[in-house]
């Protein structure tokens, strides 16, 4: 069990190099399984940790459905324009 004292919170680096983030922070700040975490050295001593925000966190201020259309539309032209580049190079 991971003792909080003066704010901090106390873990150890397994064998296999992770390192558990305690419950509390976990719920505290919604850390999930699967969640993607970026990590950040800040100096010898010091590494921020950062929660990856999801596309749909990023597209928010559009809504769900209007951000899964968005990223559909762009995938399709993505997708065209491989279909099109492809097809360019058989031709060459």
């Amino acid at each position: 069990m991971m003792k909080m004292t003066e704010g901090k919170f106390k873990t150890k680096v397994s064998a296999k190099g992770q390192v558990v983030i305690p419950k509390e922070l976990r719920e505290k700040y919604r850390y999930g399984m699967g969640d993607e975490l970026t990590l950040t050295p800040l100096d010898e001593n010091k590494i921020l940790l950062e929660k990856t925000p999801r596309l749909s966190e990023l597209f928010g201020f559009l809504g769900n459905a209007e951000a899964s259309r968005i990223l559909i539309k762009n995938r399709d032209e993505e997708a065209s324009v491989e279909v099109e580049r492809k097809t360019e190079l058989k031709r060459t």
